[in-house]
C-alpha cells in the first residue's frame, strides 16, 4: 500500500483554499468537503483515476463502497475542476479500460453467449468515466449492455469500430489496414476477401465488415492474441 503524497502541495493548498473562502468561510458541509478534498487528490494525481476503488479504499482507509461514493458524488458536485475535451477523455478511458488485465476482468461477469455474440466485457469502476463512455456509446447509435455487473459494459465490436470512426482514432487508409490485417492473419478469410479486390478501388465499407468479422471471432474464440492486434489497429494509441 502507498501512501498518498502530493505532487503539487502548493497548488492543491492554493486551490483548497480559494474554493473554500469563494463559498463562504465554513459554508460547505462536512460532506462538500470530503467531495472536493477526494476530487482534488484526483487532480493532483495522486490518486490515479485508473486505479480500482478497491485499491483507492486500501491508501484511504475506507471502504470501496465509500471510494465508489466519492467519485460519483465528487464529480456530480465538482465536475468543473477536472476540465478535460472530449476526445482527450474518450482516449484516456479506452486507454485504461481495453488492457488485458481489465478485458479478463470484465469477461468473467459476462455471459458465454453475449461473447459468442461479438460482445466484448468493458470494466470501468469510475463512475465519472463510465458515464463519459456510456455516453460515446449513445453517440454512435448503440446502447450500454449490462449482465452481472454494473460496473461491467457489454460493447459489440462494431460499437467500438464506430466511436473509433467518430473520434478521428482510426487510420483512414483502406489499404493500409488491409495490410495490417495481412499481416496480423494471413489465414482468415476475411482478409483473403479483401486482398481479391482492387486494392485501388478498395472501399472502407469492405474493410469495415471485415474487420467486425475478425473482431466478433476473436472475441468469441477469446483470442487475446488476435484481439490485441484488432483493438490496437482500431485504437492506435493502445499501448502494445
Amino acid at each position: 500500500m502507498h501512501a498518498i503524497e502530493l505532487n503539487d502541495a502548493a497548488g492543491f493548498g492554493h486551490e483548497f483554499l480559494r474554493l473554500t473562502l469563494l463559498q463562504g468561510f465554513q459554508s460547505l458541509t462536512k460532506r462538500d468537503l470530503e467531495l472536493l478534498i477526494f476530487v482534488l487528490l484526483e487532480r493532483d494525481g495522486a490518486i490515479s483515476r485508473s486505479e480500482s476503488n478497491a485499491a483507492v479504499a486500501l491508501r484511504l482507509r475506507v471502504t470501496a463502497a465509500k471510494v465508489k461514493g466519492l467519485r460519483r458524488d465528487g464529480y456530480a458536485r465538482w465536475r468543473a475542476l477536472v476540465p478535460e475535451a472530449g476526445d482527450t477523455a474518450l482516449q484516456r478511458i479506452v486507454a485504461g479500460v481495453l488492457t488485458d488485465a481489465n478485458l479478463r476482468s470484465g469477461a468473467r461477469h459476462v455471459s458465454a453467449r453475449s461473447r459468442k455474440d461479438g460482445f466484448l466485457a468493458i470494466r470501468i469502476e469510475h463512475p465519472d468515466d463510465a458515464q463519459q463512455f456510456e455516453q460515446a456509446i449513445v453517440e454512435v447509435g448503440a446502447l450500454p449492455v449490462y449482465e452481472r455487473n454494473r460496473e461491467v459494459v457489454a460493447v459489440r465490436f462494431d460499437t467500438l469500430l464506430k466511436i473509433a470512426e467518430r473520434w478521428g482514432y482510426l487510420q483512414p487508409d483502406p489499404r493500409r489496414i488491409t495490410a495490417e490485417l495481412e499481416k496480423m492473419a494471413p489465414a482468415a478469410e476475411e482478409v483473403a476477401d479483401l486482398l481479391k479486390k482492387d486494392l485501388g478501388q478498395l472501399r472502407w465499407a469492405d474493410v469495415r465488415r471485415a474487420l467486425n468479422s475478425l473482431g466478433a471471432k476473436a472475441i468469441a474464440s477469446s483470442a487475446e492474441g488476435g484481439l490485441k492486434g484488432l483493438l490496437k489497429l482500431v485504437f492506435p494509441f493502445l499501448p502494445g
